[in-house]
């Protein structure tokens, strides 16, 4: 973000800054380009007894809903962030205040293209759900007098998280510039993942097409659903769906084996979802499960949905793996073929890491551990030795550890190896097989054909280029951002002072003659201005 596009949120940007000052983080402000005077303006009334993680969440629930939910959003982000950070943003809520229905309802008629009364013949106008994106309301349809659950985005909230986003892709870039010890972690990078994800969840017709896909795929639709989308009546800012009676699990009612089979119900579920449709729910934590009457399983909320390649999930099944067989050197194989990037890693001492962690979690071959649990350590591990792992990998640990502690609330003996097993050895005899194997090495085979059929013909055109002379080298330099910055302030202060001076010459002429006054007003604007200069060499050129 360039210092002009932070200037455009100025407001906004100098609220943030004076929320992170008040809880103590005006240390790392002062690293940063932050616009002059900010700081030193800002009075900061620091809290106390707080920890640093305790501070980050307390400063994103004062910074308002859109901080919320990207605090949400980074709480899926073990690769990047500590578990303790990651333990503290799980802890937010949406703690917004419902809109008026006055002012969301210009929302909804927009969305549905017609007056209210034109779909619905009963309209609840109190909400029934409120969090920091939308609305949720129970209505009941004109055309089949069925009962439907109403999502309606916030005004105003698709403009106010740009202009955050904005903000914190700044305050990123300035973090990875200037402040070493972050720099691994590439945050201008997980801000611009950050950025893609939430706009994709701002737009519903996503959360519709994740719903009704999940519906196509769901082997168990006597066991677990997702609520069927109106689809004539959803759109970008509006989502209707099937209104789905039930009760979290949370609450009780239910017998012990009603309870245990729920608890094999869902796990089942999300194991499938993840290792065999290689499609799955980021966030199935109780908030977003309900328990119908005949005991189905309705998942909700489909707005954050993970995706895992087949070639990802033989990797994931290659990771659990060597999890159960306590092998770090296969962890470090395994993390070595996941990354997305392509810095030189110290093997050794992320093995020992490894193997460390894995000792902390050694009752894992007492079938006792948090699978979930583990994985956010070795995805925080990896983030910081360089290994930066698809999102999906961190949407997947967010989901196992959702799933676990779920089912661990319906049924205390619920365990993710006993789970997943049979899915893994599934995948591995889809993966394995004689037929698979046989068809993976044809298509190879013909691959690798057609490419020698080609190369002829590229070598050919290369050295008609060659000939031709139609081959250049292009040179780019990257680090230049302060040389940059430095480059820019001097240029601009070369011109004033030429101004000046011929401000200075001119007036100088002008003065002699019987327009003098323009002259008196031309040393007047050139004092000035010298004087600006002075300033702000004095204030800012020991940095430039």
């Amino acid at each position: 973000m360039r210092p002009l596009h932070l200037l455009s949120n100025a407001v906004r940007a100098k609220t943030i800054i004076s929320v992170l000052v008040r809880y103590g983080f005006e240390d790392i402000l002062q690293q940063l380009e932050t616009p002059p005077g900010w700081l030193t303006r800002l009075v900061a009334h620091k809290t106390e007894g707080l920890t640093t993680w305790q501070r980050i969440r307390r400063a994103c629930e004062e910074l308002g809903p859109t901080f919320v939910k990207i605090g949400q959003v980074l709480s899926t982000r073990p690769d990047v962030l500590p578990e303790s950070l990651i333990e503290e943003l799980r802890l937010l809520r949406d703690r917004v205040h419902a809109e008026p229905f006055e002012k969301i309802k210009p929302v909804l008629v927009e969305g549905l293209e017609g007056e209210l009364e034109d779909y619905f013949t009963e309209w609840n106008s109190t909400p029934v759900a409120s969090g920091s994106i939308a609305q949720i309301y129970v209505a009941r349809l004109r055309t089949d007098q069925s009962q439907v659950a109403v999502k309606i985005q916030r005004p105003g909230i698709y403009n106010a998280i740009l202009s955050d986003l904005d903000i914190l892709a700044w305050l990123a870039q300035q973090v990875h510039l200037y402040v070493d010890a972050l720099r691994p972690f590439d945050l201008p990078n997980v801000v611009e993942e950050l950025r893609s994800g939430l706009l994709r969840e701002l737009d519903f017709r996503n959360e519709a097409h994740n719903a009704r896909l999940f519906n196509t795929v769901n082997p168990y639709p006597t066991k677990v659903f997702a609520p069927k989308v109106n689809e004539s009546l959803s759109s970008r800012k509006v989502l209707v769906t099937e209104w789905v009676e039930g009760v979290s699990p949370t609450q009780g009612g239910l017998t012990e084996p009603e309870r245990k089979l729920l608890a094999y119900n869902g796990g089942n579920s999300v194991f499938h979802q993840i290792i065999i449709a290689g499609f799955f729910h980021a966030d199935p934590h109780s908030g977003n499960l309900l328990i119908t009457p005949d005991l189905r399983i309705g998942f909700i909320d489909w707005g954050l949905v993970g995706y895992l390649t087949r070639q990802r999930r033989y990797f994931l099944a290659d990771l659990f793996a060597a999890i159960v067989a306590r092998d770090p050197e296969e962890v470090v194989a395994v993390a070595t073929q996941l990354t997305t990037s392509h810095r030189r890693l110290d093997t050794v001492t992320l093995e020992k890491e490894v193997t460390r962690i894995l000792h902390q979690h050694s009752h894992l071959q007492t079938g006792e551990a948090a699978i979930g649990r583990l994985i956010f350590d070795l995805l925080y591990l990896f983030g910081s030795n360089g290994i930066h792992v698809a999102r999906d990998y961190t949407l997947l640990a967010k989901a196992v550890i959702s799933i676990e502690e779920t089912g661990k609330m319906l049924d205390p003996s619920f365990e993710i190896p006993t789970i997943a097993r049979p899915f893994i050895e599934d995948l591995s005899w889809q993966r394995w097989n004689p037929w698979t194997r046989a068809r993976q090495t044809y298509g190879k085979l013909m691959a690798s054909l057609s490419r020698l059929q080609q190369l002829p013909e590229d070598v050919q055109r290369l050295l008609r280029r060659i000939e031709s002379e139609d081959i250049g080298v292009h040179l780019y330099h990257k680090g230049l951002r302060e040389f940059e910055d430095t480059l820019h302030s001097v240029t601009n202060r070369l011109v004033l002072a030429i101004i000046i001076a011929a401000l200075l010459i001119g007036s100088s002429l002008v003065v002699t003659t019987e327009i003098r006054t323009f002259g008196l007003v031309g040393y007047l604007i050139s004092g000035l201005l010298g004087l600006w200069i002075i300033i702000d060499i004095i204030r800012h050129g020991r940095h430039k």
